[in-house]
């Protein structure tokens, strides 16, 4: 028997292809993550295994899904980005000095991640990545003096939902 030849040549995707977006629901226009280091969602399906008295053999069933998310920031002089996806924006007339930006599971935000085939400007989009509804959790600004690359920020929490939707043709 011939082996089955692949259809299409392996094309990996580079990560500056992709562009992270965030918005606070209820606003109308997405913001531009651009202290984003890495945004990553994680779904697990939750399972039962069952099995008849004296078989050795069990099935799996799978029910609800569990969306976990972690995103690192890098920590910048201005901690805008970091309050926004806390559920904090920085008011107009900048800040006050008197705000108290702080992990709040309360506080929910969305993010979309837009992912093109090329880097320039005339550049097709080929897929949108949506994390709906993340609520943070855990919130670890660490200081350590030999991160290299600057201090970054992670926040991890759970989302009711994350889903890919291709672009048609």
């Amino acid at each position: 028997m011939a082996r089955t030849d692949f259809s299409a040549a392996l094309d990996t995707r580079p990560h500056y292809l992709s562009l992270v977006w965030h918005k606070i629901p209820g606003e109308a226009a997405w913001t531009l993550v651009q202290q984003g280091r890495t945004l990553t969602p994680d779904q697990t399906a939750d399972s039962t295994e069952a099995a008849r008295i004296g078989d050795k053999n069990k099935v799996t069933t799978y029910g609800s899904i569990k969306t976990e998310v972690t995103l690192r920031m890098y920590y910048d002089h201005d901690v805008q980005e970091i309050a926004a996806v806390l559920g904090y924006r920085k008011p107009g007339g900048g800040w006050l000095g008197t705000e108290l930006i702080q992990l709040d599971p309360s506080k929910v935000s969305d993010f979309k991640v837009e992912n093109f085939d090329g880097a320039t400007a005339t550049a097709n989009l080929v897929s949108v990545e949506y994390i709906n509804r993340f609520k943070p959790g855990r919130f670890n600004p660490p200081l350590d003096a030999d991160e290299a690359g600057g201090r970054t920020v992670e926040l991890s929490g759970s989302a009711d939902g994350y889903y890919i939707i291709p672009v048609i043709g």
